[in-house]
């Protein structure tokens, strides 16, 4: 794999992680999980049992694993609920399980969304490893999986993360970018103000929001095909301005997921826009609307204009 797809890969991963709650994450992990050891066996929750707080195992070396996506884990509510939690599913995988497959090792994941994790939990998990001695009790957060993702081979990350984009933008296809067009009019997002009226130096802005090489490259690349787009709007009045608002809100909604800490923040952000105006995975569709994002980022409609 070229390293310039390694890097859309990772992300690509990122955002995953960053929009994935509840058993969405879960699912994520599991898939993950499954392509990195073929020894590791999903528990599916059954009827009234559930899954007896075991997500997934590893029988072989009985290694356990129970995921916890909160929507925050830094507020303290959350904080609470995830301290109880590992105690409780631990305590819980330990009196249905032990005895089927011993526990040696039990990994609590935690969808952090690379913030870290609070000291409570921290300190829940040294107490768990105190009380039961003969098992490594540790947490697994969204860096850990990172790491599990980066070992897999090639076509196992094109199974996780899907279609990876090409590293230049290709041209424009008019069905491709009727379905496009199409598929954001009928999607619904929350409305956000679109009154921006400064145009700036294309260049200038890219640097200003620490978009990398790559995805500055896309832009411009993109931004080349203006002329044609600007002829399929003039053809279909009115699209230009509804199309405006959604790349709009998508661009607030990942504001709201992939916050300024984030590294490559405002890579991820692209790659949210992209995969979320979408309607399948394909060259042509992904060109159309990359096409479409150089155009509303030139009018400040995506990203920040330089102050």
């Amino acid at each position: 794999m070229r390293a310039e797809d390694k890097f859309i890969a990772k992300v690509l991963f990122k955002v995953k992680v960053l929009q994935f709650k509840g058993q969405a994450f879960e699912d994520f992990f599991v898939s993950i999980m499954t392509k990195a050891n073929t020894d590791f066996q999903a528990v599916k929750a059954y009827g009234n049992i559930g899954d007896r707080k075991n997500d997934g195992f590893i029988p072989t070396t009985g290694t356990y694993y129970q995921a916890f996506s909160p929507e925050d884990i830094t507020i303290n509510k959350t904080i609470n609920e995830a301290v109880k939690k590992l105690e409780d599913d631990f305590k819980g995988l330990y009196e249905n399980w032990n005895n089927t497959c011993k526990i040696k090792q039990y990994y609590f994941v935690i969808n952090d969304r690379y913030q870290g994790l609070p000291p409570p939990i921290i300190q829940e998990a040294e107490e768990l490893n105190k009380e039961y001695a003969d098992i490594k009790i540790e947490l697994f957060t969204a860096k850990d999986l990172e790491k599990v993702f980066g070992q897999l081979d090639e076509e196992e990350i094109f199974d996780v993360v899907g279609f990876i984009p090409d590293v230049s933008t290709g041209m424009i296809e008019f069905e491709a970018l009727n379905e496009v067009v199409n598929y954001l009019l009928n999607i619904e997002l929350p409305e956000g103000g679109t009154d921006k009226l400064i145009v700036p130096d294309f260049d200038e802005k890219i640097l200003f929001n620490g978009l990398s090489d790559l995805v500055g490259a896309k832009l411009t690349t993109g931004s080349y095909q203006e002329g044609i787009l600007q002829k399929y709007f003039n053809e279909n009045p009115g699209i230009k301005e509804l199309l405006q608002k959604k790349f709009h809100s998508l661009y607030l909604l990942s504001c709201e997921e992939i916050p300024d800490r984030e590294e490559n923040s405002a890579d991820c952000r692209y790659y949210y826009i992209l995969e979320n105006a979408s309607p399948k995975r394909t060259v042509a569709i992904y060109a159309c609307v990359e096409v479409l994002m150089a155009y509303y980022f030139s009018s400040c409609d995506i990203f920040e204009e330089p102050g």
